[in-house]
């Protein structure tokens, strides 16, 4: 597909396939059916991976509590009904009617991810009982441009990066890296991070 004219793609999906494997009936399913659009990210054109955007005929609303509980890293905003996730090298965005992961390299990854994570919301739904909802929101990874703005700013590769963008970069997703670079305030990065 990666070669092929850049076309939005459309599939339909039910649950019915995880009724077998997970052995319940459908009505107790949070999502019942769905329908998948493949696209090209709109943010990278020329990009050579795509985004699944996943339509629910089911409103996940109630769901999103029980998300936020089970997947780990996730981060909720109750208020306004959105639940960020990464699993690996995919991100997930739950809205109530949708879902949207990226990246998938071709439609048959972009078909096994949006029947995976269908599969696993399903699940968490049916587990309901065993499980405290999450209403916690925590707090979204800062801006790597913040992060920045507390770098000497002056590209001198002491902590082994190549810029100080690329080590704010850095820092943004693993702040044990803090300390190789000398110049950075521990009381500002920590009140950045908090």
């Amino acid at each position: 597909m990666r070669n092929e004219a850049r076309k939005d793609m459309l599939i339909s999906g039910s649950a019915i396939s995880h009724k077998q494997k997970l052995g319940k009936t459908v009505s107790m399913y949070a999502i019942k059916s769905y329908s998948m659009k493949l696209a090209a990210p709109d943010c990278f054109p020329g990009a050579d991976w795509y985004r699944a955007v996943i339509d629910l005929n089911d409103d996940i609303t109630e769901v999103l509590p029980y998300l936020n509980a089970e997947l780990e890293g996730a981060v909720y905003t109750h208020d306004s009904k959105v639940l960020l996730w990464n699993n690996g090298k995919n991100k997930y965005a739950f809205r109530p009617n949708e879902i949207v992961v990226a990246p998938a390299d071709n439609s048959e990854e972009a078909v096994k991810l949006a029947t995976d994570i269908v599969g696993q919301v399903n699940n968490i739904w049916i587990r309901k009982e065993e499980i405290e909802p999450s209403f916690d929101s925590k707090k979204a990874l800062p801006n790597i441009l913040d992060i920045y703005k507390l770098l000497p700013r002056t590209n001198c590769s002491e902590c082994g990066s190549p810029s100080c963008m690329a080590f704010a970069a850095v820092l943004r997703n693993d702040s044990s890296k803090i300390s190789l670079c000398p110049y950075i305030s521990d009381h500002d990065y920590s009140s950045l991070m908090s």
